[in-house]
């Protein structure tokens, strides 16, 4: 059966009023009074009607897509990453337009171009972006450490999670597997310097990498950068990448700017949260 689209002449019909009157009660027209607006929503809400997206972005000077562009899309945390995102920014009817800008100067330019020609009204851009061109709206920049850009930056707390580690290794010698790919950036050289109270006792193993290989043939004090569940699997210890909250927050950032309201912080720091070899959070 083919899906019929519900039109704001449905909705005027229905509640009793004129077209002019359905588009300034759905926008918050303060000329409308409450009991209309009440009656509008309610035929808007019964017919499933969805305000024409092009027609909206005309009258808003907004076009409703928020630019999220990857260095690489195959990483694991991807998919919670623009759950964050979406949970906040769906609400306000915004759609996500999903770019990968690879490694090199040209390819990331390439993207910052296309976004500028598609007028998105915000771009989050993950790890560190190019851009030559100026756009419109904000650019909130996610990494692991700050970095001398211009915009709005979201940075994981990389040391606090290296003193959460230190704090439950209880003075072991940290070992930490890095790999060509890993969750935390810089992760190794703050781990540094912690001596082993013995010669004779194991070394606490941190997995900073991608590459879950280096989990074979491990022992008891272990701990995983990222994969909780499957760290509570193995019995281990969890620094978890908290992707779903920095795209909440992005996100956030985003609308903030873009609707100029709610607070616009030039920087705020998202801590890792450690889990325990049972899957409990460690509060440290």
């Amino acid at each position: 059966m083919p899906i019929v689209k519900v039109k704001m002449e449905d909705v005027a019909k229905l509640a009793g009023v004129n077209k002019a009157t359905v588009s300034r009660a759905l926008k918050g027209d303060s000329r409308i009074s409450s009991a209309t607006r009440e009656k509008v929503w309610e035929a808007a809400r019964s017919l499933g009607y969805q305000p024409d997206a092009v027609a909206r972005g005309l009258s808003s000077n907004r076009t409703g897509l928020l630019g999220i562009v990857f260095e690489d899309l195959t990483s694991p945390w991807t998919g919670e990453f623009l759950g964050g995102v979406d949970r906040v920014v769906s609400k306000q009817h915004y759609s996500l337009l999903v770019k990968c800008s690879g490694k090199t100067e040209a390819q990331r330019l390439l993207v910052a171009r296309d976004l500028a020609s598609r007028n998105v009204d915000g771009i989050i851009w993950i790890g560190r972006p190019f851009f030559p061109i100026a756009i419109d709206g904000p650019l909130v920049v996610v990494d692991s450490d700050p970095i001398d850009v211009e915009g709005i930056h979201v940075v994981v707390d990389v040391k606090r999670g290296a003193e959460k580690i230190l704090k439950i290794a209880e003075g072991k010698r940290c070992e930490v597997e890095e790999g060509e790919k890993s969750f935390f950036k810089g992760l190794a050289p703050l781990l540094k310097g912690n001596e082993s109270l013995s010669d004779s006792s194991l070394p606490f193993r941190i997995i900073n990498s991608l590459n879950l290989t280096a989990i074979k043939g491990c022992q008891k004090d272990v701990l995983l950068c990222g994969y909780p569940h499957l760290a509570r699997l193995l019995g281990y210890y969890c620094l978890d990448w908290p992707a779903f909250e920095l795209g909440a927050v992005a996100g956030r950032l985003s609308l903030n700017v873009i609707q100029g309201k709610g607070v616009r912080p030039e920087k705020i720091v998202v801590v890792p949260p450690l889990y325990s070899p049972e899957g409990d959070v460690i509060s440290l």
